[in-house]
């Protein structure tokens, strides 16, 4: 190698594959070139890398029995309104369709008449999930966020001030949806809703 000083020796490294020996290459640097590669079965596979150079993992195709995507933020979404609700019978307020997760919910009658043997009902992925009565929350005292799945907020039977929320993070993967049951002969005008996000 006449361009370089007497003192360099040149050298070539190589590989053992098998039972046969690769010369390991390097790039216009100097710079060792490495090419990754994992068996899929019985065959091997080049691993890939982006434009960066950075090894990308896809969580998707691994062997897992479940994987729960994070909504991005600012994805959350409302569904509800208020409803005059049929008496003696059940009435839908509000449906979502999809996969996803509640944030929060509620439910609020007021001024109307007595409602405390009605039912606010809450179904996810088709099933009933949560059925109290307003009076029974309140003989209960099921009042706190987690330790029920819907709980109480305001119980007023000489006003007839009724309200309730929805404890958060009860994920669904094709529905959600909210419904009251009249109990008293009467057609109260009933809020539901939802906030939630679609996975």
């Amino acid at each position: 190698m006449a361009d370089l000083p007497d003192w360099f020796a040149a050298s070539v490294i190589k590989g053992l594959y098998g039972t046969e020996l690769k010369t390991i290459q390097v790039d216009e640097l100097g710079r060792l070139y490495a090419i990754l590669r994992a068996l899929y079965g019985t065959t091997q596979k080049d691993v890939q890398c982006d434009a960066s150079g950075n090894l990308t993992l896809n969580l998707k195709a691994q062997d897992l029995s479940e994987i729960i995507n994070r909504p991005k933020y600012g994805a959350a979404n409302f569904a509800g309104g208020e409803i005059v609700v049929t008496a003696n019978a059940e009435t839908l307020l509000t449906t979502v369709l999809g996969k996803g997760i509640i944030y929060s919910g509620s439910f609020f009658t007021a001024w109307t008449s007595s409602q405390e043997n009605s039912n606010v009902r809450l179904y996810i992925d088709g099933t009933l999930i949560s059925s109290p009565r307003w009076g029974g929350m309140f003989t209960w005292a099921q009042a706190s966020i987690h330790n029920t799945v819907i709980y109480l907020l305001c119980y007023d039977s000489v006003n007839f001030k009724y309200s309730a929320a929805i404890s958060p993070f009860i994920t669904f993967e094709t529905s959600v949806t909210l419904k009251y049951l009249e109990r008293h002969g009467g057609t109260p005008t009933v809020n539901g809703g939802v906030w939630y996000a679609l996975v």
